[in-house]
């Protein structure tokens, strides 16, 4: 809805630029061309024609004992890992600290690493549980003395070590059997995601738009790389995506950075910034959800509005769609499956971009009089299902072939992360801090 101040002002444009016809002035012809409206905050997604007799097909499932880092590994790449069709609660825990304000609260998922669950609480605790049963196996405070004001930050294990990055502009590294500090590192900045590792580097984006190395043997930086500008963001972070090769960083910017892995010099640079100045999210051009990568290609969507393929190899675009989410692609087969902004669940053609189906979910408590917003977190393929949580704290299960309902699961907490799924259990990280699983 407009604002009262808003709604003032337009109205007081409008009387301006009708004066001329209400005193019986002649009025100026009006200009040729197609008019679109400047204030459009919505788009909608339809199922493109070429794609109705294409059947949607999944890969088979995977036993993924371990799901290390942000999206299950380091590509952020998906798949398609082994969980029941009849979901239940086998135990939950509630030691770790929830939300404390609107900017302190969980703002990254657990991980799955060697039979045990780790995650980063709201006041930057770094706590590891039992995978089978809840119980608590150790804490720590990972703020140095007169840092516990910070907020944002994650987890990453490489299966021996648990690396932690947060607001309070540190870096961590921990073993994973005790919880006992191996060292800790300095960081340019605070950060707001979890951080990302691989072969020998901890990669770290940080709150000011940059791009980290780290060697996880000793927490030295290897390189740093900024990004073109700051930009606001949405509360909580990107994180980057690793290959052999690469990695690929988004930022608050709404801009892709690639860098070789080894020595941090620049690859390419690309934009999912907004478009129109008045378009939903033009200031917020943030990229929430996780870069992916797959092959030879960058996935990527922005909270802007714009989804993108791009190639690894140079940046240029594959293809490019009107589609806004804060959310991390799921790619699964020929598949990449999302929840937009207007919580709509689709089904999109990796190759063109183009949707072959469109499930919309519920958007409000108060349908008619647009109150009560919720909020989707995932989709997860898992189990030959799609997952994806309401911010009310209900789990939904839907048909990837054509996105038909299946069930629901009310968890009972109100949660804004994505689910997590290793060893056929599915992880939920509430809002107040409750971990619980499910089988």
């Amino acid at each position: 809805m407009l604002s009262f101040k808003t709604a003032a002002l337009l109205a007081a444009v409008l009387l301006t630029a009708g004066c001329s016809g209400f005193f019986g002035e002649s009025e100026e012809p009006p200009l040729p061309g197609k008019r679109e409206p400047i204030l459009e905050t919505s788009r909608t997604v339809k199922p493109h024609l070429s794609l109705s007799n294409t059947q949607v097909t999944i890969p088979p499932e995977n036993k993924r004992q371990n799901w290390p880092q942000a999206n299950g590994s380091a590509a952020h790449s998906g798949g398609h890992p082994a969980l029941g069709q009849s979901l239940t609660q086998v135990w939950s825990t509630s030691t770790a600290t929830g939300a404390v304000d609107e900017a302190r609260r969980p703002l990254t998922p657990p991980i799955v690493a060697n039979g045990r669950v780790f995650l980063m609480d709201a006041v930057l605790n770094v706590r590891a549980y039992d995978a089978e049963t809840g119980r608590e196996i150790w804490a720590i405070g990972s703020a140095s003395q007169g840092e516990h004001d910070g907020f944002g930050g994650g987890v990453a294990s490489d299966g021996p070590r648990v690396y932690a990055v947060g607001g309070h502009g540190e870096a961590l590294a921990l073993e994973a059997e005790t919880g006992r500090l191996f060292w800790r590192a300095s960081l340019p900045g605070p950060a707001r995601g979890a951080p990302t590792v691989r072969d020998g580097k901890l990669f770290v984006v940080t709150a000011d738009n940059r791009l980290l190395a780290l060697n996880t043997d000793d927490g030295r930086l290897a390189w740093d790389l900024p990004s073109s500008g700051a930009s606001a963001g949405i509360l909580g972070g990107s994180s980057a995506a690793a290959n052999d090769d690469a990695v690929v960083a988004a930022m608050a910017t709404g801009e892709l950075l690639a860098v070789r892995t080894s020595n941090g010099r620049e690859l390419w640079r690309n934009s999912l910034a907004a478009l129109r100045r008045f378009d939903f999210g033009a200031k917020l051009s943030d990229i929430e959800g996780q870069p992916v990568l797959d092959g030879d290609r960058v996935y990527a969507v922005s909270a802007a509005g714009r989804a993108a393929a791009f190639s690894m190899r140079t940046g240029n675009r594959i293809w490019e769609r009107p589609l806004g989410s804060t959310q991390t692609p799921w790619l699964a087969g020929d598949w990449m499956f999302l929840v937009t902004t207007e919580a709509e669940l689709v089904a999109i053609d990796r190759n063109t971009g183009f949707a072959r189906w469109v499930h919309q979910m519920p958007r409000f408590d108060d349908p008619e009089d647009k109150e009560g917003e919720f909020h989707y977190a995932g989709p997860v393929l898992a189990g030959g299902t799609l997952h994806l949580i309401r911010s009310d704290g209900t789990l939904f299960r839907h048909s990837p072939v054509d996105g038909k309902a299946l069930a629901q699961v009310d968890t009972g907490d109100e949660t804004y992360l994505p689910p997590v799924i290793a060893n056929g259990t599915l992880f939920l990280f509430a809002d107040d801090g409750t971990l619980s699983a499910f089988r």
